[in-house]
């Protein structure tokens, strides 16, 4: 590892300040109550230490000790077995399976497009399929919200830390859900979810004057 990240004496999450999958962390740690130093970096832009142990640049990136852990996703699974309370996926068996599938149609359908979106350096083009293809997705989605204090549970979820960083950042992406009968329990959803002090403490500044003002 190299000298820059090898001083690191305390878990680091070096994070897009902006993006849905550094939010997705940072609200992880927040519900865990699990201290780290956050460090915001420009992906454009990503420092030579940074790269060397994360090649294609992705960000978010989680150091802890001598572990370096790039791709969300994996990130919440770390963290997620190494601070078990309170827990992300399900106890049993069947329920965590059922978890995992939603997460994965989430992936596939909704999180792939969210990245086209937030790239810079995807075209015009590239990005309006994008924007249409997440807005017939979620809006096919809207089965999933069942009324429940949290999606698809009583419980946060790591389906919640995953949906929300990207239900929030709609409008702001050029998404835009009707309110409407239909799509009712999904708007209830969100906005719970926004009044949710641990969400609260998990926004950057940036993102609070990006997505929460007119």
């Amino acid at each position: 590892m190299t000298s820059l990240l090898g001083k690191r004496s305390s878990m680091v999450l070096f994070h897009n300040e902006i993006g849905h999958q550094s939010h997705k962390v940072r609200i992880v740690l927040s519900e865990k109550g699990i201290t780290a130093d956050l460090e915001a970096l420009d992906p454009e832009n990503l420092p030579k230490e940074i790269l060397e142990v994360n090649p294609k640049g992705f960000l978010p990136l989680l150091i802890d000790r001598e572990l370096a852990l790039y791709k969300s996703q994996l990130i919440v699974e770390y963290l997620d077995e190494r601070f078990p309370h309170p827990p992300l996926l399900p106890v049993y068996p069947v329920a965590r399976a059922q978890t995992r599938l939603i997460l994965h149609r989430i992936e596939e359908e909704w999180t792939y497009h969210v990245d086209i979106l937030e790239d810079a350096s995807a075209t015009t083009a590239k990005k309006n399929s994008s924007r249409k293809e997440l807005k017939k997705n979620i809006t096919n989605s809207m089965m999933l919200f069942d009324g429940s204090e949290y999606f698809r549970s009583e419980e946060f979820s790591v389906l919640d830390a995953t949906i929300i960083p990207i239900l929030i950042r709609l409008k702001f992406l050029g998404v835009d859900i009707p309110n409407n009968k239909s799509t009712k329990n999904m708007h209830e959803y969100v906005e719970r979810m926004v009044e949710n002090e641990l969400i609260q403490e998990s926004l950057t500044l940036r993102e609070r004057e990006s997505f929460f003002t007119d």
